[in-house]
């Protein structure tokens, strides 16, 4: 019987390290910035990215320099739209999820954009 609040505790710390693995972070990396408008549609114009998102899921996105975006999930969610920029924020107006704005950092060469649920996930370019 002695092993067993062992036996417990150890599953508890097990379940929160993988737990712990999966949460969104926080905030923003520490030292990232807004972008002006000008830069973020230099970086977004005409490329592809990959987000993977805390849950496990991931996302294509694909911004057209004409402005025009497309997105397809892992859970077979697909859309497309328009997509313009302002100053730290990223929106889009979508066939099915409507029109979405978005705060966005850089740090670097890396993305990161805050969605709705307040997760901070990043766009890695696909090569």
């Amino acid at each position: 019987m002695s092993k067993s609040p062992l036996l417990l505790a150890a599953l508890a710390v097990a379940c929160t390290a993988a737990a712990a693995q999966t949460s969104a972070p926080a905030g923003f990396p520490e030292d990232s910035a807004p972008p002006a408008a000008a830069e973020l549609r230099e970086r977004l114009g005409g490329k592809v990215f990959n987000v993977k998102l805390a849950d496990g899921a991931s996302w294509r996105l694909e911004y057209k320099s004409n402005g025009y975006f497309f997105i397809n999930t892992s859970r077979g969610f697909n859309d497309s739209g328009e997509w313009k920029v302002e100053d730290g924020r990223l929106c889009n107006k979508g066939r099915r999820i409507g029109e979405t704005c978005h705060d966005v950092r850089v740090k670097g060469s890396e993305l990161y954009m805050k969605r709705d649920n307040g997760e901070i996930v990043q766009f890695v370019p696909q090569s």
